[in-house]
């Protein structure tokens, strides 16, 4: 895993209650946990929820993180479990098969985007 100063200085002020630090990292995270609901092929109120879920769970969990580097594989896992769970209460099994109706389809910058984010996750 990549000790990314960044992130770690990001966490650090975050858990000490530093709104600006809390916004620059849903800012800069907000692109994985969307790619990994496209993925999923969730409809847009789906991928929402998702979200907030995500989001709110950080919130919850963010003085328990051990590892501030592990915050964007810890978002992922955390994503795509959310993803998991919405299916399944929405008793939806063909969530990989059905076509995307996002507004927006995955683009060459959304790609280059999840492929960076892998490698600085590894």
């Amino acid at each position: 895993m990549l000790n990314d100063p960044a992130v770690v200085a990001l966490v650090t002020r975050a858990k000490s209650g530093d709104q600006s630090a809390w916004d620059e990292l849903v800012e800069r995270y907000a692109p994985l946990v969307w790619s990994i609901c496209c993925r999923y092929r969730l409809r847009r109120p789906e991928a929402d929820d998702v979200g907030q879920s995500v989001w709110l769970r950080l919130v919850e969990q963010l003085e328990a993180l051990r590892e501030p580097a592990a915050l964007p594989g810890w978002l992922a896992t955390t994503t795509q479990r959310e993803c998991l769970r919405i299916l399944r209460v929405t008793g939806r099994r063909e969530g990989a098969e059905r076509p995307l109706d996002f507004d927006l389809a995955a683009d060459e910058s959304t790609t280059m985007l999840d492929q960076e984010l892998i490698r600085s996750e590894r």
